[in-house]
Parts: C-alpha cells; structure tokens; sequence
C-alpha cells in the first residue's frame, strides 16, 4: 500500500524534485504569456456564457489551482472556453435572469460532482465511446454556432436564439436596427484580430526579427489591441453613441460559498451538466494527450477526471461556471515553454492580481471587439476538412460527422454531441450485428487464405470455410445461422464446413446456444462442424461447457491444417484401366 501511495505520489508531483532556476524562468514566461492570452478571453466568453465579466476572471483563478494539484497534464491550461460557455449560455438561459449567476456555479459544481465521481469508478475509459469524428464535428458545429451568435454584438443588436436558424432569423428581423458605431468597431477589431493572429510574425521575421521575438509580438497583439480600444472608447466615449461596453467590473477576490439554489432548477440541470461533463472530459483529455505525446509522456485518464473535476468544483465554490482545457492556451503555455503545473499556478497568481487592482481599467471595453476576439478564436476551431476527410475515408463515420455538425446547429450544442455518440453506437451495433462472414480459399501454393469474391483462390465442394469477421455475441448469433443455412443450401455436396475464427474475440452464452444450433442441424444433414484459428481464451471458455463433447468435427490450429486434413485426395479412378509396364 505504502508502495503504491509513493508512487501515486511520485507520478503526481515527481516533477518538483528536478526543479530548477532554468526551468521556473521558462514557467514563468509561460504563465505571462498564457495570461496576457486568458484576461480577454475570460471577459470575452463570459460575455458568450450571458454572465458578467468578473464571472470569467473568477473561472481562472481557483480553477487552475485545483488542477494543479490533482490534475495529470503538466501543460493543460484550463479556464473559460468558448464551447462550454455556449452550452453553459444555453443551460442557464432557461432560469430566471436573477438565478442564473447562481446557477452557473452550481452547474459547475454538478459538472466537477459527476467527473469525481466518474473518476473514482476509474471510468476514464468511457471517453473511448466517443468517437473522434463526433468530437471534431462537434467542436467544429459549436464554433460555427458561437461566429453566428457573436455577429449580434458586432452588429449591434439584441439578437439571441438557440439554434442557427432562429440567431439567423433574429438577425435577419433587426437587419434595420444595426448600431454603425458597432459595426464599424467590430469590422476593425476583426481585422486587428485577424492580423495579429495571421501576418504580424511572419512581416516581423520579414523585416529581420527572430522568429521566438515575432511569436512573441504576435501573442501580445490581442492585449494590445484591446488596449487601444479601451482607450480609444474612453477618450471617445463611445457609449454615448450606442456602443455597448462592459461597464462596471467590480474588483476583488472571488467569494468563496456553496450556490444553493431550489432543488427543482437542480434537476433540470443534471442532463446539461451530464452533456458539458462528457465534453470537457473528451475535450481536454484530447488536448492533454496531445501535448503529452510531443514529449514522449502519457496521461492518465482517471486522473484527469479528478482533475478538472476539482477545477470545475472549485469554480463553482468560487461564484466561477463550467471550465475546460483550453486547446489554444495550452498549446501556447508549451510553445512559450511551460513544462510544469507550477506555470498554471503563477497564472492564477497573475488573474488574481488582474481581479485585485485591473477591473476598473476594463469598464470602457467595447463589447463588439470582445466578440471579435471571440470569432477570431473560433475561425481556428472550424475543420470542415477533416469531415470531408472522414467521409471520404468511411461513409459510415463520416455519416456521424455530419449529423453530429447538422445536430448542434439545428438542435442546440446541448443535444449536438448525444446526437453524434448515439448514432456512433447505433451504427457500430449494426456492423456487429451484420458482420462480415464470407466464404475463403487458399491462394495457389500458398498457406493464405483470403475472401473468395474478392480473390482468385482454390475452393473445395465438398469442404467450405466461412469466416467470421467479428466476435459473436446475443446480437449476431442469429446472422451466423442464417448465414451457414445459406452456405448449405447452395452447396449441396458439402460435407464438413470450417469456421474460421480469426477475429473471434468473444463467445457469449447466446451464440454459443447457436453454435449447438448450428452443430445439431449440421449433423442431421450428415455435415460436420470444425473450428480454425480460434483464439486461446475463446477455446478454453468452449471447454467449461458440453458443446465440445457433442461437436461433429474438429478445432485446428490454424485454417491450413484445417483444410489438409479434411479435403479429399485426388480421385485416382480413372487410371484404373492404365497398363503398368514396369
């Protein structure tokens, strides 16, 4: 036990014994970069979230801290981000303006209650039922979803709607309210995003910069983009000419209390949490194994649930809303060269200090750059390629893909990603249930034997092998009747047919009630039943049972032995009649 707790231990936080003054130079870099990225960010999806701008300030402080700690990423930042803020936005939407505050925190404190949970049944495998189409498919349709819920703050109108079609519609009926003064504001800080984002470091390499130097710039342009505008929209006061801004963002540390809130609103909001749980675990888990796999490292899934489970708990406790692993913080908190979970720390060090003394600074930020921000950070989460990629590979993913997409813009990001997970499942059942079991040859002098439609290969009348492409449980068992009721009735001379097991992983009770279906209704037609390249443990579980003791064949070894054993030799007969004259 002591053993196993020093290693727990050892994985957990066996970085501290190789820190060094090299190393917390580069952490903290790191964490001045991730920072400068994350204070407009936090204002930006809290703002997507409908909550108020401290919201987001206090989800990145407390949060980071938690996963710190527990979590098994040494570079993941986790915080705000924009799809969970868009399902939070959605989830809260139906409460009461006056709860919904309150609300946020206790969904998040249900989200990190339900990773917690999952992480101490070590349920981190079930992010394996996520497929990875669904999951880019999804990210892909929750961007495209919060560009169209963002071009209401840039054009200035009230806009709103859960699903594309009705924030569409909404801004089609106010096309004659749109405030210019927004407009114009938006259409510059889109293009001040955009190059910062696409041409600042490559003119600066250009014009002679280092490279490390222009990345440099080019992460710092969003803060100094937003600087300006407040400037500018203070000197200005472009309020006064419709404009809306941020506004008053009260200063200081988080409160630290449970939301309490009425039992019922509780219960409506267990699915959501449910959805926003599965998310964010897939999510960040990816974004974790990623950069894992760059250094040659590996994560651990249970881990990583009780890790953003006590972030996400501790944004709750700390009036904050559901967090994630944020995709683009982390892979700038490891280019910048943060290599240990010190770095997160330093970072809610440095966001505790912006909600202390920095808030008053943000009152005149328009909020249409804050929404360019936004649809600037999204253009990078659009990947249409890969679901074309995905359809061009596999019709059948790819179907899951684009239903997933189609999912979360005409039904909600809420119902996106179960609609992608339970397709996934229902066409992986069908695939199982109607496996693949053609009919085998052997290619001419060799011992391989291949699918007789699709290959030239050696067959037999009298001796047939079917192979079965998939493990055979309740749901397949009787397709394989069915099949093998085929391959008899349209080969009459058949006497002995071969099950070739190969990808036999599993036998359940079911369809071993079916193989004795099948043997008994081979013998009554004086067909013996044998077995191929069936698999160790597949065979030794056959031997708890008293099907081996009534089977009318064989299990071989390998289909080669099989087939050498059981098929006639040459018919010499019409040689009877030859004169030997030696």
């Amino acid at each position: 036990m002591k053993g196993r707790l020093r290693s727990a231990v050892k994985s957990q936080w066996g970085w501290i014994g190789d820190y060094s003054g090299s190393i917390f130079t580069r952490d903290l870099v790191a964490a001045i970069v991730v920072t400068i990225l994350l204070v407009p960010q936090s204002l930006a999806y809290a703002m997507l979230a409908g909550l108020p701008p401290k919201v987001g300030i206090y989800a990145s402080i407390t949060p980071l801290l938690a996963y710190a700690l527990l979590g098994s990423s040494r570079q993941l930042s986790v915080g705000p981000t924009a799809v969970i803020s868009l399902m939070t936005a959605n989830t809260i939407s139906e409460l009461p303006e006056e709860l919904r505050i309150v609300g946020a925190a206790a969904l998040a404190l249900m989200v990190g209650s339900m990773l917690i949970v999952a992480g101490i049944l070590k349920a981190g495998f079930l992010m394996n039922f996520v497929a990875r189409p669904v999951v880019s498919a999804y990210i892909t349709g929750a961007a495209f979803l919060i560009i169209i819920s963002q071009l209401r703050h840039v054009l200035g109108v009230d806009g709103g709607g859960r699903t594309a079609l009705a924030m569409v519609e909404n801004l089609r009926a106010q096309i004659g309210d749109v405030t210019v003064v927004a407009l114009l504001v938006g259409a510059v800080a889109l293009m001040a995003f955009y190059l910062a984002r696409n041409s600042i470091a490559y003119r600066l390499v250009r014009a002679g910069v280092s490279s490390n130097l222009a990345k440099m710039a080019s992460r710092m342009a969003p803060i100094l983009i937003i600087a300006v505008f407040i400037l500018v929209s203070w000197m200005v006061s472009l309020d006064q000419y419709g404009l809306a801004v941020v506004g008053k963002v009260p200063g200081g540390l988080p409160p630290f209390r449970i939301p309490m809130i009425e039992t019922d609103l509780m219960r409506a909001l267990l699915i959501p949490a449910s959805v926003i749980a599965i998310v964010s675990f897939v999510d960040s888990t990816s974004t974790s194994q990623e950069l894992a796999a760059r250094q040659r490292g590996s994560i651990n899934g249970n881990r990583e649930l009780f890790g953003l489970g006590a972030a996400d708990i501790a944004s709750g406790l700390s009036g904050g809303y559901p967090i994630n692993g944020s995709m683009s913080r982390s892979a700038v908190n490891a280019a910048a060269g943060g290599e240990t979970p010190l770095s997160g720390v330093m970072v809610a060090g440095m966001m505790a200090i912006t909600a202390l003394f920095l808030t008053p600074l943000l009152q005149p930020l328009p909020l249409a750059v804050l929404a360019a921000l936004i649809i600037i950070a999204c253009l990078s989460l659009l990947d249409f390629r890969s679901i074309w990629r995905t359809w061009v590979y596999s019709r059948m993913d790819g179907l899951t893909a684009i239903a997933t997409f189609l999912s979360v813009l005409l039904l909600g990001v809420q119902y996106g990603v179960l609609a992608g997970v339970v397709l996934a499942m229902a066409l992986h059942i069908k695939t199982t249930v109607n496996p693949h079991m053609p009919l085998v040859g052997r290619f001419p002098g060799t011992e391989h034997y291949r699918d007789a439609e699709r290959f030239v290969v050696e067959t037999n009348d009298q001796v047939k092998t079917l192979r079965i492409d998939e493990s055979l449980y309740y749901a397949n068992a009787r397709t394989l009747e069915d099949r093998v009721a085929q391959v008899v009735s349209t080969h009459p001379e058949l006497t002995d047919l071969i099950l070739m097991c190969t990808a036999v992983n599993r036998i359940d009770a079911s369809a071993l009630s079916s193989l004795e279906t099948i043997n008994n209704r081979l013998k009554s037609a004086d067909i013996r039943l044998h077995f191929s390249d069936m698999q160790s443990r597949v065979r030794e579980r056959l031997f708890r049972s008293t099907f081996l003791d009534r089977l009318t064949g064989q299990i071989f070894l390998s289909q080669h032995e099989a087939m050498e054993a059981l098929q006639p030799g040459p018919d010499w007969s019409f040689l009877d009649d030859h004169i030997d004259i030696h």
